[in-house]
Formats: C-alpha cells, sequence, structure tokens
C-alpha cells in the first residue's frame, strides 16, 4: 500500500489555504452560515428556556431535545456539504472560476451526510465496546469502578490496566483509519465507504495521526485562544483567583453573554479549518489512490 507523503500533504495543505483563501470563502459560507444559524438558535433557545430546563418542564424539554436534533442534522449536512466542495476542488472536479457563493444538495452531499452518520454511530459503538471491556476486565480483577484509585496494583489490575489501554488503542486507530480519507473516497469513488476508507489507510496510522496533528492542533489552538479572549474580557483580571466551582459557574455565565460574537468566530475558524483538513486529506487520497485508476477515469468523466 502507498505510503501518505507526510510533509508534502502539510505543506499542500498551508499552501491551499493561503493561496485559495478566496475559492475557500465562496464554497464554504453559504453552508457555513447556514450551520452557525442552526447551532445559535439551538443555545439561544436553550439559554433563554434554561429555568424551566432546570426545572424539569417536559413541553420545554422536549422542544428543546427536537430543537437540538434538528439543529445538528443541519450542522452536520452542512459540513458534508462544505467537505465534498472542498474535495472537489483539490481533486480538480470543479471548472476553474471564482467562487463568489456556493450550496449543492447532490447525491454526493447525501452520501457523505449519510457516511458522516455512519462515522459517528462507529465511532460511538467503538468507544462503547473499549469501555465494556474495560469495566468487565477490572470487574474481573476485583478492582472496584466506583473508586478504583483505591485498587491495589496487583497482576490483575495491571493486566486489566493494559486491556484497558490496548481495546481503547485499537478504538482509536480505527476510528481514524476509518475516517481520515472519509471525504475525498465519498467524492472521487463511486461506492466508496467507511471499509475504503480503512482500507486505504493500512500501514499509514502514524503518517495520518502526524497529518491531522499539524493540521488540527492551529486549529485547536485558535479556538482556544478565543475562548480565552472572551472570558478574560467577561471575567476580568481575577480570573486566576477564581475557584474550580466559581470559574466553572461564570465561564459558562460569560460565554452565554457572548453568544453570538462566539459563534461569528468559531464561523470563521471553521470555514479556515474546513479549507485546511479537507484539502489535506483529498491530497493524501490522491497520493495513496493513483494507482487505483478512479481519479483518472472520474476526471475524464467529469
Amino acid at each position: 500500500m502507498k505510503k501518505i507523503p507526510v510533509g508534502q500533504t502539510i505543506a499542500f495543505a498551508y499552501r491551499f489555504l493561503i493561496s485559495e483563501i478566496a475559492t475557500i470563502v465562496g464554497l464554504t459560507w453559504i453552508p457555513a452560515l447556514i450551520a452557525a444559524v442552526a447551532g445559535y438558535f439551538a443555545q439561544y433557545y436553550g439559554i433563554s428556556h434554561s429555568a424551566l430546563l432546570e426545572a424539569g418542564d417536559t413541553q420545554t424539554g422536549a422542544a428543546y431535545l427536537a430543537i437540538t436534533v434538528a439543529s445538528l442534522a443541519v450542522m452536520g449536512f452542512a459540513s458534508a456539504v462544505v467537505a465534498v466542495a472542498i474535495t472537489r476542488q483539490v481533486l480538480g472536479q470543479r471548472a476553474p472560476g471564482i467562487v463568489v457563493a456556493y450550496f449543492a444538495a447532490g447525491r454526493s452531499e447525501w452520501r457523505m451526510f449519510g457516511a458522516s452518520l455512519r462515522f459517528m454511530a462507529g465511532t460511538t459503538v467503538l468507544l462503547a465496546l473499549a469501555a465494556g471491556i474495560t469495566a468487565f476486565a477490572f470487574v474481573l480483577a476485583g478492582v472496584p469502578l466506583n473508586t478504583p484509585a483505591q485498587a491495589q496494583p496487583t497482576p490483575a489490575a495491571l493486566l486489566a490496566g493494559l486491556i484497558s489501554w490496548v481495546v481503547f488503542v485499537y478504538a482509536f486507530v480505527t476510528i481514524l483509519r476509518m475516517g481520515f480519507l472519509l471525504p475525498p473516497v465519498i467524492v472521487a469513488e463511486e461506492k466508496g465507504g467507511l471499509r475504503r476508507a480503512h482500507d486505504l489507510t493500512k500501514g499509514n496510522f502514524w503518517r495520518m495521526f502526524a497529518v491531522m496533528l499539524a493540521l488540527g492542533l492551529p486549529v485547536l489552538a485558535l479556538l482556544l485562544a478565543g475562548e480565552g479572549v472572551v472570558l478574560r474580557s467577561a471575567l476580568g483580571p481575577n480570573i486566576a483567583n477564581l475557584s474550580p466551582a466559581e470559574f466553572m459557574d461564570k465561564a459558562e455565565q460569560a460565554m452565554n453573554e457572548k453568544l453570538l460574537p462566539w459563534t461569528i468566530f468559531t464561523t470563521v475558524v471553521f470555514i479556515l479549518g474546513s479549507g485546511l483538513v479537507f484539502s489535506g486529506t483529498a491530497f493524501a487520497y490522491r497520493a495513496v489512490a493513483e494507482n487505483s485508476g478512479e481519479l483518472p477515469a472520474l476526471r475524464r468523466k467529469q
């Protein structure tokens, strides 16, 4: 199996983000805006009805659940639209030219949305299985699950800990292999899906991990920096003197008060992060699948 060129993939992603920023914005701002409005509305509803929700009002709780599920579905589909658009741009499936605004809801977008749902379901199942196996191993080892810190370091307990590490590492590796190349596989291959994305990444785990660190950490750092600015502006210079309980309470209140600017900021980060990550995975896909024939045939068809 061909290896992912780590350095070239990272360099391409950052070069694409910088050189094609206008195209990225044109392709993504409409779905990003739709996702932002959906997320904002769900959060605003929860904030404005917090008293009733805390009191356990059934009708308000049901409405909030329905709004939350609907907003997550909208945000998921908007993310699928963005993933398909940027991947097509990198794979050369779009006609050249300036993009002012873009939104599509065709077969590829729905396939991407469905694959994302299956990926999330698979992730949940893998983590649940890992947690279940871990709990079973600790119970057999005589380790109390409610107070594991008080357990004695017996050979059985050490073996249970080792089993826990193994199953969670396996789950993490499988999740990364299923999701890393999923957008380009869906876009470039008629029958592509989770299995195909998983198979293509055989022998590339550490390379995928390095790419995701290089592309994902700056996005995470930007989000944390933005959150820090919001909290410091709301809580003032005494933020370091707050107890953990006081900090959590005041931090939640501060983020609620700054919901609109925070939503705008995260939308911008979403656009930049999408351009970076999806361009990188599309480039990596070309590197590992160029001998399979899908890309040349698909380009001629388009």
